[in-house]
């Protein structure tokens, strides 16, 4: 898989389709340097009102998984056009999906707590689209924001070398992220009410 370092996520996309209007300009902000930080870069104004949703949720979990304060990890909050471009350009696929990673540091296997560098660094980027997040939301009958949340804590373990290539490793995903779901305050979305659904699914994959 080709990873992407955070700054080369923004270079040669075309501009979102809901561009923000000059009063309301893009948003790029991070967390105070005496926490994990988060990046978090706005391109479709329709993501504004969870700009602090995401905010305080990344921390959350940060704190929760142990990530250390020097380093952090970028946020690109789209829309379907623009993801589309990253699934054709960096996964030879296309269409939209829901979430997509491009970790920056290379794990032979999960890793939380430790084997992270010394020195400043970046976790890597996550990119949600918001046109499939809503779409996938309303079909499984569940709120947006829970939604989002799942699929940050998903993105996020994929930074981390957690993947679900083959049955074991995804049990293993899905299992880390229920607990980490549960201390956030949002259900099991792998639980027995969407055995045979696509409820549960998190579809993006490492980039």
């Amino acid at each position: 898989m080709t990873n992407m370092s955070p700054s080369g996520l923004s270079d040669g996309l075309p501009d979102a389709q809901d561009e923000p209007e000059p009063d309301s300009p893009r948003k790029e902000w991070r967390l105070p340097s005496a926490t994990f930080g988060i990046d978090i870069q706005c391109d479709d104004t329709r993501w504004q009102p969870y700009l602090v949703l995401v905010e305080a949720r990344l921390g959350a979990l940060a704190e929760t998984l142990g990530l250390p304060e020097h380093g952090e990890v970028s946020v690109k909050l789209t829309n379907d056009r623009q993801i589309s471009e990253l699934n054709r350009g960096f996964r030879d696929k296309s269409g939209a999906t829901n979430v997509l990673s491009f970790p920056a540091l290379d794990f032979t296997a999960p890793s939380e707590k430790n084997d992270f560098p010394q020195m400043p660094f970046s976790l890597g980027d996550i990119v949600l689209a918001f046109d499939t997040l809503a779409f996938e939301a309303d079909a499984a009958g569940k709120g947006f924001s829970d939604h989002l949340v799942h699929l940050l804590v998903h993105g996020l373990l994929h930074l981390l070398g957690y993947d679900h290539q083959n049955d074991a490793d995804a049990a293993r995903m899905e299992a880390r992220e229920s607990t980490l779901l549960a201390g956030v305050g949002v259900g099991d979305p792998y639980g027995a009410a969407n055995v045979g659904t696509e409820k549960g699914k998190a579809g993006g994959d490492k980039g």
